[in-house]
């Protein structure tokens, strides 16, 4: 029997540093543990490679070598910044032209039957890479690589300082064409409704969070919300005075007070809130209860309103609208959202609806005018001219 080798990455700590959401617990298990299920379910002839950050050795997820039988499952722990490093040491007995399966220990209702789609195409045709279109669902996708494109990556890393491919090196084959062959997955699977409510179901012990929020255990190199509050400082000055609505614990907060003249940080979390206004804060910081729908500021009063990954979480036109009118006229916004090709049923339970490219851009020009649309392909990827990603920053203006 041909034994396909299948590397999960995992690690018990997020990019930004908190609790990475594979360790969530569904049903008395972490999703991981799922995540390996349902791979070996559907395809019995793998052997699973886990990939893990060198700060996890000996942790929590040496429960899986006592769960699943001997031989089947490994686990690999080093550097803590490169998942591409991991998976490099991983493969060291693997010959250039061998092909492995890379998922995500999040992605417990990876489509298998694409996998192996994916990785028959790259066998056949010997490419680099195989994967899902940019903005698919990620919870459904796995990515394909040639062992040998793998390790040409890392000597063309090594000649340049582009860390973040480190962590996703498919985006780097894509973007690099004179070096790499890939190609997207084109016979793209069609989902029930009903599949995505039972994803939904499963994933409401998971996504149970209702914001992201970074400390000081975070890797920058793959840390997005960070680098959503860092793509929104070029367009503010140092005389503006902004609003960074549901800033959560007001870490957002923070960073845009070093670059502007007066932050107000707005969340719907009355008890964040008030714990964040009883710690040290900038002098030109001030806390408030606020719903993004319906604020209680008044018109025309903030040079900017900052708001990352709300406008899934609620009712995306009461939200438009309230930033249109808080925005004073010539005002700039910037939001940051998920980009889901499919995103009517989102698999985040926490999520009302996410939105494709297209929906979002079309959204947001009913209240605003458009002067940049950025797709973030993943973590700190952005490819110039090319939108489609997992996540979209858009840069609006309130028309005088």
């Amino acid at each position: 029997m041909i034994r396909h080798r299948v590397i999960v990455q995992a690690s018990s700590r997020s990019w930004s540093g908190a609790q990475d959401l594979c360790m969530a617990s569904v049903k008395g298990q972490p999703v991981i543990y799922w995540t390996i299920k349902r791979i070996l379910d559907s395809m019995p002839e793998v052997e699973i490679k886990v990939a893990a950050p060198a700060f996890d050795h000996g942790g929590s997820l040496e429960f899986l070598l006592d769960i699943f039988e001997s031989g089947i499952i490994s686990i690999f722990y080093g550097h803590d910044a490169s998942p591409l490093n991991r998976m490099l040491e991983i493969c060291q007995d693997l010959e250039n032209d061998d092909h492995i399966i890379r998922v995500d220990g999040l992605h417990f209702c990876i489509d298998t039957h694409s996998s192996l789609k994916m990785l028959q195409l790259a066998k056949s045709e010997q490419f680099d890479c195989v994967k899902f279109p940019d903005d698919f669902p990620v919870q459904f996708t796995s990515d394909i690589y040639r062992v040998g494109a793998l390790r040409k990556l890392d000597v063309l890393l090594n000649e340049g300082s582009e860390t973040i491919f480190r962590v996703h090196p498919k985006f780097y084959m894509f973007m690099r064409d004179d070096e790499f062959r890939c190609a997207y997955l084109q016979d793209l699977p069609v989902y029930k409704d009903e599949f995505f409510q039972q994803c939904r179901e499963t994933a409401k012990s998971v996504y149970r969070v209702p914001r992201l929020e970074v400390n000081d255990k975070r890797v920058w190199s793959g840390d997005q919300l960070s680098f959503h509050y860092e793509l929104a400082t070029k367009y503010l000055a140092p005389t503006m005075k902004v609003l960074d609505i549901a800033c959560g614990a007001g870490y957002g907060t923070r960073k845009l007070a070093d670059q502007v003249g007066e932050v107000h940080g707005g969340d719907i979390d009355s008890d964040v809130i008030a714990q964040v206004r009883g710690e040290a804060h900038y002098r030109n910081i001030c806390f408030h209860t606020e719903d993004v729908t319906k604020m209680s500021f008044p018109d025309n009063l903030f040079d900017a309103v900052v708001s990352m990954e709300t406008i899934e979480h609620v009712v995306a036109d009461d939200c438009l609208k309230e930033i249109r009118r808080v925005l004073k006229p010539g005002g700039l916004s910037v939001i940051s959202t998920p980009q889901n090709a499919l995103g009517r049923i989102p698999i985040n339970a926490m999520h009302m609806r996410e939105y494709s490219l297209e929906e979002i851009v079309e959204l947001c020009e009913r209240y605003l005018t458009i002067r940049e649309v950025i797709g973030i392909k993943a973590g700190r990827i952005v490819i110039p001219r090319s939108p489609k990603g997992t996540n979209t920053v858009i840069v609006c203006e309130k028309s005088l």
